[in-house]
């Protein structure tokens, strides 16, 4: 049934759907299981639709310690520029910013950063992410994301499986 629904996205070019934690944690164990330091000093770079609903973002930001991440890189794509927009609201997180622009935040993709312990306390997970808009729209395509691709050792993703070959060029 699984493969079925992806040929039947891929076929139609529809490839919003988000990959569920779970998933992810069991791919990632994997892995880990196979080389306990594949991660450690490395700069992961995360490539989604939006760095703050994504579970790709919330494992590796939650385990960033534990997995001895150089740096985390989670990029998002502007909601004008996807073909099905889900949802319309900004969310309270990007509202209480002080860089929040409502204008911004449909034409821009944003970019989130995890590499230092902002909040003092000792680690570095979910609660220090950073975040600005990037120039352009957040499209994996970009030159922008494309020197952020260039600067990652790892990247994990879940890319449009109708667009997979231009992610690798």
């Amino acid at each position: 049934m699984a493969n079925e629904d992806l040929r039947t996205a891929q076929a139609g070019k529809n490839d919003e759907f988000y990959t569920q934690y779970h998933d992810i944690e069991v791919e990632m164990n994997a892995y880990l299981e196979y080389n306990p330091d594949v991660f450690r000093d490395k700069t992961v770079l995360l490539p989604c639709d939006d760095p703050e609903w994504s579970n790709f973002t919330k494992y590796f930001a939650a385990k960033f310690d534990a997995l001895g991440l150089k740096k985390l890189i989670s990029t998002s794509y502007a909601p004008e520029c996807k073909k099905m927009v889900l949802g319309g609201l900004f969310s309270e997180y990007e509202q209480s910013s002080p860089q929040f622009d409502a204008d911004k935040s449909k034409t821009h993709g944003k970019i989130f950063i995890l590499d230092s312990d902002i909040t003092g306390d000792g680690h570095i997970d979910i609660d220090d992410l950073h975040w600005e808009y990037l120039n352009g729209d957040g499209d994996f395509r970009s030159d922008e994301v494309t020197m952020l691709r260039d600067e990652a050792d790892i990247i994990v993703t879940n890319p449009p499986f109708s667009l997979f070959r231009e992610f690798l060029a």
